[in-house]
């Protein structure tokens, strides 16, 4: 006796099985099929007459401790009379009611996606736990266990969690097999694999894909950005460029001086009352720093050129004087702060490395030529939770830590970060990248039109926000959604006025310092030059050639 083996659900070939080969060769195959496959028809001839064919179909509704493959009779037909028996529909639809068919999803705990929790309210069974432990009755929930949830609450089908293998996101390898949660869907231990699990395209190999479930952007959790340093602030109140457009203007100031001096002895001074050019050049030098620093010069001005030059010059000092002192004032009330590698230019020139717990983070990039992309996955490292817990809540912390950004403001993050933790830390502004969230399910998956269709009708509702909102509030530690919120840029909260201590002063002892020692280093030149007669001698040689 042969059979004729029809698949007209996802896929369309027919089969003839000897069922005496099939209880030898490929009897695991057979009966895969009529477990997970909701339509079979087999048509099998009755060799007793030779005109009779059965058609049979596999029950698929219901437990599968009430044995889904079985067998029933949908009609007969009679060769002779060329007619169907009853009459009736050769392709039932057994997929509007699942009669309590369990539907096991491979999942882990990963909030705000999936959440497991245990000795609460249950709602599901982990069917890796003994029947008799308590541990069996789990409580699940999440934005993407919802959809799973209501999907069987609208098929009537049963919803069961399989944690044994699933502490991972995993991997499928070119063998057919793998691990994690990824792996118990591929070796037939879960019918769908749920939890930012991302688009990747080489688990589509071996895997379908449902409809897109939420956009997730993978960021990082940064160190803050360090207060400036102490001898640093003196230089604070002006920018680089504005630096040098008062060190260009004290020059020009210094040449003016020098030039009008010059010209003064020419003009109003006896040949025997002149000087030279060394000395007109410490006059102007030394009559523009006084004027800078608001001090008065003992030097007299012959000329109304010269007076005017001095008077413009101190005019213009007091104002650069003035704007200085009104920044450096706010500089050391308000803290200043070093740039933060808040964005993912600065976080690739700032040249910081970041991790996480998976190589899942960064397998949706890994094949990227993108040199910027590049450069991110060499300061990439996986490290265990426990490490990364030591490596969070250093005092010193330089090291970025990934979590995802869901699409209406909250944050996947691992429970290795936390509060005191964060209180070191700032979210970049932007995203690394970002992945459109799937369900992963088997090849051929019958449920799978009905599941995109629940999808659809999810995201027009908009019930996709909700229940982020609504998930976030029951499962989730709002004070570290609203700590992490809290300290993007832009939205962090005015520090105010602090009180000053010695390190806002550090700058200015250090010039103090600076010029204490020129000072000092000057004195003694000068003691040199007067108590040695040949440099004496010198001296005077180079004074005399001076007024030439």
């Amino acid at each position: 006796m042969y059979v004729y083996i029809e698949i007209y659900s996802s896929c369309h070939f027919p089969v003839l099985v000897d069922p005496s080969l099939m209880a030898v060769v490929g009897a695991a195959e057979y009966f895969r099929d009529r477990h997970d496959q909701a339509n079979l028809l087999f048509v099998v001839r009755d060799y007793a007459t030779g005109n009779i064919f059965d058609m049979k179909t596999n029950k698929y509704v219901g437990p599968r401790a009430e044995n889904p493959a079985q067998l029933r009779l949908l009609d007969r037909y009679h060769v002779s009379e060329k007619r169907f028996q009853e009459g009736k529909s050769l392709f039932p639809d057994k997929l509007r009611d699942l009669k309590g068919r369990e539907v096991t999803i491979a999942g882990f705990n990963y909030p705000p996606y999936t959440v497991i929790k245990q000795g609460t309210k249950a709602n599901a069974l982990d069917i890796s736990v003994p029947e008799d432990s308590d541990l069996r009755n789990v409580y699940i929930d999440g934005t993407e266990t919802r959809i799973v949830l209501t999907f069987c609450e609208r098929y009537n089908c049963r919803v069961q969690i399989d944690t044994s293998d699933a502490n991972d996101w995993g991997t499928i390898y070119a063998n057919i097999s793998g691990d994690g949660a990824l792996g118990m869907v591929i070796n037939n231990k879960a019918d769908i694999c749920i939890g930012a699990m991302y688009s990747w395209f080489e688990d589509y190999k071996f895997l379908d894909l449902s409809m897109y479930l939420v956009r997730s952007g993978i960021t990082c959790l940064v160190p803050m950005p360090l207060r400036v340093a102490g001898w640093y602030i003196p230089l604070e109140p002006f920018q680089a460029t504005l630096w040098s457009a008062v060190f260009v203007c004290l020059c020009i100031e210094t040449m003016g001086l020098i030039i009008a001096y010059w010209s003064e002895q020419k003009l109003f001074l006896t040949p025997s009352e002149r000087v030279g050019w060394w000395s007109c050049a410490k006059y102007g030098l030394s009559t523009t720093f006084k004027l800078l620093i608001s001090q008065s010069g003992n030097s007299k001005a012959h000329s109304i050129t010269v007076r005017v030059l001095l008077f413009a010059c101190f005019l213009n000092d007091l104002i650069i004087t003035s704007i200085y002192g009104g920044g450096l004032a706010s500089i050391l009330t308000i803290p200043s702060l070093d740039e933060a590698a808040d964005n993912v230019q600065r976080l690739r020139s700032h040249q910081l490395q970041w991790a996480a717990n998976s190589e899942a983070w960064v397998s949706a990039i890994r094949g990227s030529d993108d040199p910027l992309v590049q450069d991110l996955l060499n300061k990439f490292r996986i490290y265990g939770d426990e490490k990364l817990l030591r490596l969070a809540e250093d005092p010193r912390v330089n090291i970025g830590f990934a979590v995802e950004r869901l699409p209406f403001g909250h944050f996947a993050i691992g429970d290795y970060l936390v509060p005191q933790a964060i209180d070191q830390l700032i979210i970049m502004r932007d995203d690394l990248y970002y992945q459109y969230t799937v369900a992963f399910v088997p090849r051929l998956w019958p449920l799978l039109k009905q599941f995109n269709s629940l999808i659809y009708n999810w995201h027009s509702s908009g019930f996709d926000k909700y229940w982020e909102y609504r998930v976030v509030a029951d499962n989730l530690n709002l004070k570290i959604q609203q700590q992490v919120e809290s300290t993007m840029s832009g939205s962090q909260e005015d520090v105010g006025p602090v009180t000053l201590g010695m390190s806002n002063f550090a700058g200015i002892i250090l010039v103090w310092l600076l010029g204490s020692i020129l000072g000092t280093f000057t004195f003694l030149v000068e003691l040199i030059l007067t108590n040695v007669p040949q440099l004496n001698l010198n001296t005077s040689l180079l004074d005399r050639f001076s007024y030439i």
